[in-house]
């Protein structure tokens, strides 16, 4: 059985809603040290969150991390989730540091909470960290009342299509083609789930709803529709087709001569691979909507230079692009396609009459031939921006309007330029889509194609308004912030402040981008949350106090997220217990320190050690003076000196703290104070009484 003591109860209970109340509207609040510890006795760094009373991060003390099959308990526990509130694994993401990443659905009544995501961050077994967003009461105030059939003619009402994916039985036999599942069908089933009244991530407002992935054939459209399951009304569209936003006027651009891979059959060939993961494949949709009536583009020598008026020579820029996007992400970031597992990468061109855009819609790349004014979206850059959004499907899951939706459409600004630099090294630049003609945005002056380059600095959209709320407009923040860590800058932004990053290169900064979007960012992420988990990837990646670590911080200062990045080297640290009434004596030293990167400890005793946060025995009675020196490299040393910190002596009340061993063990001591495993003000152990 499960008790807390009453005092630190209400002493949590009295931090959080301070905490709550003093959120800014802008970025939560970091809480390390002491501060961290009161509010989870274990924790040395926790970061509020904006729209929920459980924290957004939460960093454990080294030597008091959690066991992975004791994390959910310890969630519902500490963070106080109500009884209906559980969590159900959506995948495992292991990283390049050999580290293990857990994302779950937040469910309530079994049923999932739309963009409630939680991960925990665990190296052998041990979980270091967690973070997302997951709510601890939710108030929902209806239940279903009518039938998925009734929800569904209310969505289809709303779509408003003239032909749907699965009316046509051409598209549906391609489809069980294409996954390699005869059960495969573009026909929704509508799943109960729990949405908040426009997707809006607020505690408040959740209602129970129909959720629908309608597939539109004519118009083409894509998005989830929720259907309030009570009376019909849609509370929320989610749109699953990820656009290139293009305008102006463009000429027909090439890569050049390049090498691809295509399969031999019939004395021909085609555009298919099987070498890269589960393959790489380009169709010709001839100008149709029709992904069943897609047939291969075929050559008589593999020498592809089909140029004729049907434009199909742009079926090799496409089939190239998206080679060297699984060539980038397999190589410069070991991941085995946008799924990690081999995820094949399909591409289909030719697709519709006169239309300019390009799209992934949730399975496949598709691109349009443009219009008297624009020539075919294959571009190199275009083609790694469109699979990259397959890589945020699969991982941070942004939702697609607002702030989510701009760092969604900037990640792929940000691996489409990384994926131009790194297949063309000699003829790249930071325009996105130029090789079409004019480009569609500048990640290096956003403002030079109206986008902003500060955060609600100038050219900000409304949330809420146009375009999914700016999705390609207000992605020039993350753009413009991932090109100051490339290549460094100086300037003042659009809220006066003077800023200097220096830039620490592509491979450098597209791992902490990488890192940020696979490891930590959930679907409802803002750009206060994309800076908070840069800096914790940079951190992952180079250490603290790093010039990796402070590039990345003031690169986001210097688009108006946050504040600039303080090298100040802070030595710290605290023992539950100082004193013993006998010898040996083992004490456990946390170490509280800032943005160092290594620690000698001295412990008066002619002993020291090179732990981040040692025990240490002391066999003989005395006092004792600790010393910690924290050596932050290029950011300097600081000591901290604690006299006659220690005290062991027999006239000293002993204090005894229970082991959580399990066994039941009989504690016999010396008269004193007994605590249990929490220690004087913490809580019980899992199961303890």
């Amino acid at each position: 059985m499960k008790k807390n003591k009453l005092f630190t109860s209400l002493k949590y209970a009295i931090c959080m809603l301070i905490l709550a109340q003093c959120h800014q509207s802008f970025a939560q609040e970091v809480l390390t040290g002491p501060a961290a510890a009161n509010l989870f006795g274990s924790a040395e760094m926790v970061r509020t969150s904006n729209h929920s009373s459980v924290p957004s991060y939460l960093k454990f003390k080294q030597g008091k991390e959690l066991d992975l099959d004791d994390c959910i308990s310890w969630m519902k526990s500490s963070f106080k989730l109500s009884s209906s509130m559980d969590f159900k694994l959506i995948n495992i993401e292991n990283d390049q540091l050999g580290h293990k990443h857990y994302r779950y659905q937040q469910t309530y009544n079994g049923k999932p909470v739309e963009h409630a995501m939680w991960i925990l961050h665990s190296k052998n077994g041990k979980v270091y960290s967690m973070n997302g967003l997951i709510y601890a009461q939710l108030a929902q105030s209806n239940a279903a009342s009518i039938t998925e059939q009734t929800a569904m003619q209310k969505a289809l009402d709303h779509v408003g299509a003239n032909i749907y994916k699965w009316e046509l039985p051409q598209e549906e036999a391609h489809l069980k083609r294409e996954t390699g599942d005869e059960t495969a069908t573009y026909y929704p089933s509508g799943e109960l789930v729990n949405i908040s009244k426009h997707g809006q991530h607020t505690n408040g407002s959740f209602r129970l709803a129909y959720k629908f992935n309608i597939y539109a054939h004519e118009p083409v459209s894509r998005a989830y529709i929720y259907v309030d399951a009570s009376n019909g009304e849609i509370i929320y569209e989610d749109e699953v087709f990820h656009h290139v936003d293009v305008t102006g006027t463009a000429q027909t651009a090439y890569s050049g001569v390049q090498t691809i891979i295509a399969d031999s059959f019939g004395g021909g060939y085609r555009l298919r691979e099987s070498g890269r993961g589960n393959g790489v494949n380009t169709y010709n949709m001839q100008q149709g909507t029709s992904y069943g009536a897609a047939v291969d583009f075929t050559d008589t020598d593999n020498f592809w230079d089909n140029v004729n008026p049907q434009l199909d020579e742009y079926a090799t820029d496409a089939h190239w692009g998206a080679e060297m996007t699984y060539d980038y992400f397999w190589l410069e970031h070991q991941r085995n396609s946008i799924d990690g597992n081999g995820f094949a990468l399909n591409s289909y061109v030719h697709y519709d009459v006169n239309y300019a855009n390009a799209f992934w819609d949730g399975q496949r790349m598709t691109y349009g031939d443009g219009n008297a004014s624009w020539n075919p979206l294959t571009a190199l850059d275009i083609a790694g921006h469109e699979v990259s959004h397959g890589l945020t499907t699969f991982t941070a899951g942004l939702v697609y309007q607002d702030e989510s939706g701009a760092l969604n459409e900037s990640f792929s600004d940000i691996f489409g330029t990384s994926i131009e630099n790194f297949a063309r090294p000699s003829n790249w630049n930071w325009l996105i889509g130029e090789d079409i003609g004019s480009a569609l945005r500048s990640m290096s002056n956003p403002g030079s194609y109206g986008d902003p380059d500060t955060y609600f600095g100038n050219n900000w959209a409304p949330l809420g308004g146009a375009d999914n709320g700016g999705v390609h407009t207000n992605s020039g923040v993350q753009n413009f912030w991932y090109y100051l860590l490339v290549t460094g800058g100086t300037g003042t932004n659009d809220n006066g402040d003077a800023y200097t990053v220096n830039g620490i290169g592509f491979d450098n900064a597209s791992d902490i981008a990488f890192r940020n979007l696979t490891v930590y960012l959930t679907a409802s992420s803002g750009f206060a949350d994309a800076r908070f988990y840069a800096i914790q990837s940079a951190i992952d990646l180079f250490g603290g106090c790093t010039p990796e670590v402070e590039a990345t911080t003031n690169a986001w200062y210097a688009v108006g997220v946050g504040t600039p990045y303080v090298s100040t080297i802070i030595s710290n640290f605290d023992t539950p217990i100082t004193s013993a009434c006998a010898a040996p004596a083992t004490f456990n030293f946390n170490n509280l320190s800032s943005n160092g990167t290594s620690f000698t400890w001295d412990f008066g005793d002619g002993n020291s050690s090179t732990a981040i946060s040692p025990s240490h025995t002391y066999t003989n009675l005395g006092q004792y003076t600790v010393q910690l020196i924290a050596d932050g490299g290029l950011c300097g040393i600081d000591t901290t000196t604690f006299v006659n910190y220690i005290t062991i002596d027999t006239a000293v009340a002993c204090i005894v703290n229970m082991p959580n061993n399990g066994t039941g063990t009989t504690q016999t001591k010396c008269d004193g104070t007994l605590f249990d495993s929490g220690g004087a003000s913490g809580n019980y152990g899992p199961d303890e009484d």
